[in-house]
């Protein structure tokens, strides 16, 4: 993926797709805070989608807009994005960020609830990556931020429906990023682990949305088309390591001992 310039003084719009997300919302928050423009909320509920437009108007946006979207419904995204268009002018960041979880245990013997929870993920995720991919391809650039999930790197456990999804969500993404790489256009998978959300109870060891964002803004201004982010348990152990020239020269010294000593 080429690189995003983050400081160019031109605005930039930004469609969030999955408007009311919390990290969707922080990655948007983050964009125009770094370089004004318009946005569009495209969410289902115009309520919670009211306080959104308000904190990205705060932020540095020069417009924010609610349209009506349910990523479930596979034929509404692709007018989705030409009414965001018509709004924005042009879709500089398209950020992916709508999905539905649930563990193994709540989909038991409902099987709708099972293919409800794959149609959302997965296919509204592809129907809607399709649709942003056609108009990238006529402007010849833009983005698209797609909020995969750290959990597509384990056993499925006790949630395999939403690891199956996601993990198919991940992998069209990346292959639509090799895609659009052609035209000037591209991808970015975005793999977070844990994080506190209004969807579920606060955890200690999460990380914050912001701590998404920052890194997705960084990601972004690298050209990076994936980005995989450490848990907060994870960076600790990491921080507590040997820099990695220090281990090595160490087990090189020691392996030295080791042959005087025989």
């Amino acid at each position: 993926m080429t690189s995003t310039d983050l400081s160019n003084s031109m605005p930039r719009s930004v469609l969030i797709l999955g408007g009311t997300s919390d990290i969707g919302v922080a990655i948007a928050e983050a964009l125009v805070r770094e370089q004004s423009g318009p946005v569009v909320i495209a969410a289902r509920d115009a309520q919670r989608a009211e306080p959104v437009a308000h904190r990205l108007r705060e932020a540095g946006a020069t417009d924010a807009r609610f349209l009506p979207f349910d990523g479930g419904d596979v034929h509404r995204a692709g007018p989705a994005v030409a009414e965001s268009v018509a709004i924005l002018g042009r879709i500089d960041i398209a950020i992916v960020a709508f999905g539905v979880f649930a563990s193994s245990e709540n989909l038991r013997d409902d099987l709708p609830a099972a293919l409800r929870l794959v149609e959302i993920n997965l296919m509204g995720g592809i129907a809607t990556g399709e649709a942003l991919a056609a108009q990238l391809r006529v402007q010849g650039s833009g983005t698209i931020v797609a909020v995969s999930s750290r959990g597509t790197e384990y056993s499925p456990g006790g949630i395999k429906v939403y690891k199956a999804s996601k993990a198919g969500f991940d992998i069209y993404y990346q292959g639509l990023g090799a895609e659009l790489a052609q035209v000037g256009a591209g991808v970015l998978v975005v793999r977070p682990p844990g994080v506190n959300t209004a969807l579920i109870a606060r955890q200690e060891n999460f990380l914050e949305p912001s701590d998404v964002a920052s890194e997705v803004m960084a990601a972004l201004a690298a050209g990076s088309s994936e980005l995989t982010i450490l848990s907060r348990v994870e960076r600790r152990l990491q921080a507590r390591s040997l820099p990695r020239k220090v281990r090595d020269r160490f087990v090189f010294d020691l392996k030295r001992v080791i042959r005087r000593l025989r």
